[in-house]
């Protein structure tokens, strides 16, 4: 094998994207969301008193305070989508992660152990923290 003592230039400079698109007559999707999805200001700050609050489940258990989690419930949404901000719930790590809780047990089961649902524990978190609900956003 031959060893390099300098480094290979290219002769012909890289082309941006941009003007490959131009070239080929492509046209940038109107599906595609333009730069970073980030939570609204309002969200985030309705997000962290959601996970002060503590978990849900154990709350409701009379377990006391327990660290928490945000948990996005599905119900309503589609294939690979979550919940908005707003119908988050606060779940402790074996009740969102573990095997007894939401995401071990499955939707359904967790109903069924616990006697209350996402939908009951969602209401109860929004209206223990009712002044600090984010507006609902207009679909178009």
């Amino acid at each position: 094998m031959l060893k390099r003592r300098t480094q290979l230039r290219r002769r012909t400079p890289l082309h941006s994207t941009i003007w490959l698109r131009q070239t080929a007559g492509l046209v940038p999707s109107p599906f595609k969301k333009k730069g970073k999805t980030r939570a609204k200001k309002a969200e985030r700050i309705y997000l962290d008193h959601v996970a002060a609050l503590g978990c849900a489940c154990c709350r409701r258990l009379g377990l006391g305070a327990t660290p928490a989690e945000i948990h996005h419930p599905r119900k309503g949404t589609g294939m690979g989508q979550r919940a908005e901000h707003r119908d988050a719930i606060p779940l402790c790590p074996e009740h969102h992660r573990g095997n007894t809780g939401v995401h071990g047990l499955g939707v359904k089961r967790f109903a069924a152990v616990y006697g209350f649902d996402e939908a009951e524990l969602t209401r109860e978190t929004q209206t223990l923290l009712a002044a600090y609900l984010p507006p609902l956003e207009v679909s178009k």
